[in-house]
């Protein structure tokens, strides 16, 4: 019996992507104007934390999803919702999109998920069925 590498584990492959996720969109964000503003430290710090933790978060779940039970659907939601944010930036569709992803980001995260959900109960009925499409760990 082989033990995984601590590399392939569906857990690491969720942290790092959620690190790597919250560098880069926390990165674009406070380099386009987005900021934290309060005289108070524990405003400021909490406001800080809530923000990277969400965005860590919303890349982490959806990869330890698709790693851990092949579910695409949380990715590929979350990336259109990254993508339908970077849309309203450029076309100023939204008043203010970059700040708005900060701060609803349960509920991104919780439209990911929710697919995410969906598509496990299509596959596990449609394994049940026809033994076809079931959950197993692409990792």
């Amino acid at each position: 019996m082989r033990l995984p590498s601590i590399r392939s584990t569906p857990s690491t492959v969720a942290a790092v992507g959620g690190i790597l996720y919250a560098i880069g969109v926390l990165s674009w964000l406070f380099a386009n104007g987005v900021h934290f503003l309060s005289h108070d430290t524990a405003t400021l710090a909490f406001g800080a934390s809530y923000a990277a933790v969400g965005m860590f978060l919303t890349g982490a779940v959806p990869l330890y999803l698709c790693s851990r039970l092949s579910l695409v659907t949380p990715v590929l939601v979350t990336f259109w919702l990254l993508g339908n944010t970077v849309v309203e930036w450029l076309y100023g569709t939204h008043l203010h999109p970059l700040s708005s992803y900060l701060t609803v980001w349960p509920l991104l995260l919780g439209v990911a998920v929710g697919a995410g959900v969906a598509e496990a109960l299509l596959r596990v009925t449609l394994d049940r069925d026809f033994d076809r499409f079931g959950l197993r760990p692409l990792v």
